[in-house]
Formats: structure tokens, C-alpha cells, sequence
């Protein structure tokens, strides 16, 4: 009679790990470098760098919206101007507004670019502490936008044109819409969001590079496939290819239905372009199921990196806001030696029924 085999002697060290996933290990490093240094937290000692004392307070009336009211005061005027010089921007395109005179239209931009052109003149003079601080900032994204938003009005000033109509000055102006973006730098929460979606597409790279090129073998055989299923016979007469109804096909080319097949595994479906056989109807059924696919993948993949650089990255940052108040009230201050960060302000339960003094 056979042995039973022990379930003790069953070897597992050669086993594979395609279809299961190991916990990670608690030694690995959890989250990566930050994406955006600095940008979650206020280098104050940048700002006591920053003199004469004058030139100190500027840059933080401009830079730290929460060091005083004034300063948030500016930046919630700041942010509304922004605002503002967008909807100018957009409400100009509009036809049914055209009625309005364009001296109306010139008045408003030259109101607002005369604001933003003092207030970058200002943010220019609150970083020239030093040389180098004042050319890393007019090198920034910000500070590239800010100029790039005042730039078309003086350019148009100096030609005497229009530049609105003129394609190379309307991609300079286009640049104003990318200023609403600046108020959102002090919201943390944006700027945790954008860090953690950057992560996340870094950590996914190998899984979506392998689904990029399940995508690209799909767009070639199947592009292939419907271009001599749809080409039909070619017609002497209208020198091209017809279809089965006698009208000039529409997959005249593999790049022609590769368009089509794109389309389709994107879930677009422009219907431009529709397969007129039954042996092309037939193929594109196959490519449907791999459009829903397409979309399931990544998204299951995004949106678990996500979660998980999401809870180490708020986790983390909850510990650097314990670390600042730490700093910001001592062991030995008095505060804290009369509320400890780690004990809570109002007794609890077991302890309000004790008197404070013996």
C-alpha cells in the first residue's frame, strides 16, 4: 500500500509566484522622494536667509500666504484677479459678445495685465535676494507663466496689431488660462494628489508598457485583418477599391482602419468609419472585448498604486506635521509641560471623576 505523502515533505522554496503576491517586507523603503521638494512644506530657513529685513517681509506677504492677513489677504486678491483675467479670456471668444466694443475688451485686459505686470515686477524684487534665487524663480513654471501671461499685450502694443488674430501670439495668450493653476500651489491637498498620480503612473510603468503593447499587437493584426476584409475589388473606372454596396471603401489603407480599430478598443466609436461585410462586422466583434479590457487593466492598476502611495504618503505627512509642532513647542516650554502633545487636552472618562490636586 503507497506511503501517503507528508504535507511537512511537500517542497516550497522552488514554487511559483506568477499568480500569488508576497506582503512587503516591512524593511523595504515604503514611499519614494518626494516629487515636488518643498512643496508641502515652508522652508523658513530660505526666508530668514533673505535680506535686508524689508525685502524679507515682501517675499513672504507674496510667497507665504499664511504668515499674516495681509499676505492671505493678497493671495485671495490675487487669485480672484486670476480668475477674472481667465473668464475675460474666455468670454472674448464668444460670437453673441462680439457686439460688445473692443475698446471694453482692451480696457479690462489693460487693467488686469497693468496689475499682474506690478505684481510680477514685485515677486522679481522679493526674490533678488541673491542672483541665483532670482534666476531659479523667473526660470520656474510660474514664473515662465506669469510672463508668458503679460507678454502678448506688450508685444501688441509695440506692433500696433491685433495679435489675437495672429496663430504664433494666440499660443502665447493661451498661456494666461495656465495662471488659474497657481493658486492651487498652497493647497496641500492638490499638490499631495498630483505627487501621488505621478507615483503611482512610475510604480505601474512595467504593467502599463505591457499593456501598451498588447494594445499595439491588437491596432496591427487586426488593422491588417479588416483592411483585406473591407478593401473590396479594385474598379478600373474610379481607379480605387469598392466596397460590396459599389461605393469607394473606406479602409483604403491599413492605417485607415488602424484609425478605426483605435477608435473602437478606446471606446470612442466616432462612426465615421463602419465595416460593410460580414467577415468585417465579424472581426470587429472580438476587438469590442478587448476595448472593455483596455480600460479595466490600467484603471485596476492605477487605482491600486494609488490607494496604496495615497495611505504611505498622508501617513507620512501626518508624521512631518507632528514633527513641526514639535519643533514649534519644545519639550521644555511651557506649553508642553502643561499640555504633552501625547496627552489629551480634556480628561476622559476614567479621569474626570479625579480632582486636579490630591
Amino acid at each position: 500500500m503507497a506511503q501517503p505523502i507528508e504535507l511537512t515533505r511537500m517542497r516550497t522554496a522552488d514554487r511559483s509566484h506568477f499568480l500569488t503576491e508576497d506582503p512587503p517586507s516591512p524593511a523595504s523603503p515604503v514611499i519614494e522622494d518626494d516629487v515636488f521638494p518643498g512643496a508641502l512644506t515652508s522652508d523658513d530657513a530660505d526666508l530668514a536667509s533673505i535680506h535686508p529685513p524689508w525685502k524679507r517681509r515682501l517675499h513672504a506677504l507674496l510667497e507665504r500666504p499664511k504668515s499674516s492677513g495681509g499676505a492671505m489677504f493678497l493671495h485671495m486678491l490675487v487669485t480672484f484677479l486670476i480668475l477674472t483675467s481667465a473668464l475675460v479670456t474666455v468670454l472674448e471668444t464668444i460670437p453673441t459678445l462680439h457686439e460688445i466694443s473692443v475698446g471694453a475688451w482692451f480696457g479690462a485686459e489693460t487693467m488686469l495685465v497693468a496689475l499682474f505686470t506690478i505684481e510680477y515686477g514685485a515677486r522679481c524684487v522679493a526674490w533678488s535676494g541673491t542672483w541665483i534665487s532670482l534666476l531659479k524663480w523667473m526660470t520656474s513654471f510660474y514664473g515662465i507663466i506669469d510672463l508668458l501671461a503679460v507678454m502678448p499685450y506688450y508685444i501688441e502694443i509695440l506692433m500696433h496689431q491685433d495679435t489675437s488674430v495672429l496663430f504664433r501670439f494666440s499660443i502665447l495668450r493661451m498661456f494666461r488660462l495656465l495662471r488659474v493653476f497657481r493658486p492651487f500651489r498652497y493647497n496641500h491637498t492638490i499638490l499631495l494628489t498630483i505627487e501621488v498620480m505621478y507615483i503611482s503612473v512610475r510604480r505601474s510603468q512595467h504593467a502599463l508598457l505591457a499593456i501598451s503593447f498588447f494594445v499595439i499587437m491588437i491596432l496591427t493584426v487586426f488593422s491588417t485583418l479588416l483592411y483585406f476584409a473591407e478593401r473590396g475589388s479594385w474598379d478600373p473606372v474610379l481607379e480605387t477599391f469598392v466596397n460590396v454596396d459599389g461605393d469607394p471603401t473606406q479602409f483604403s489603407s491599413i492605417p485607415a482602419a488602424a484609425w478605426f480599430v483605435l477608435v473602437t478598443i478606446t471606446t470612442v466609436g466616432y462612426g465615421e468609419i463602419t465595416p460593410r461585410s460580414f467577415l468585417g462586422r465579424l472581426i470587429t466583434l472580438p476587438i469590442l472585448v478587448f476595448g472593455l479590457l483596455l480600460i479595466t487593466l490600467p484603471s485596476f492598476v492605477l487605482g491600486r498604486e494609488f490607494s496604496i502611495v495615497w495611505e504611505q504618503m498622508t501617513a507620512r505627512q501626518i508624521e512631518r506635521d507632528a514633527a513641526a509642532t514639535s519643533d514649534t513647542y519644545p519639550a521644555d516650554s511651557p506649553i508642553q509641560s502643561h499640555f504633552p502633545l501625547n496627552t489629551p487636552l480634556l480628561p476622559g472618562p476614567a479621569s474626570a471623576s479625579q480632582s486636579p490636586h490630591p
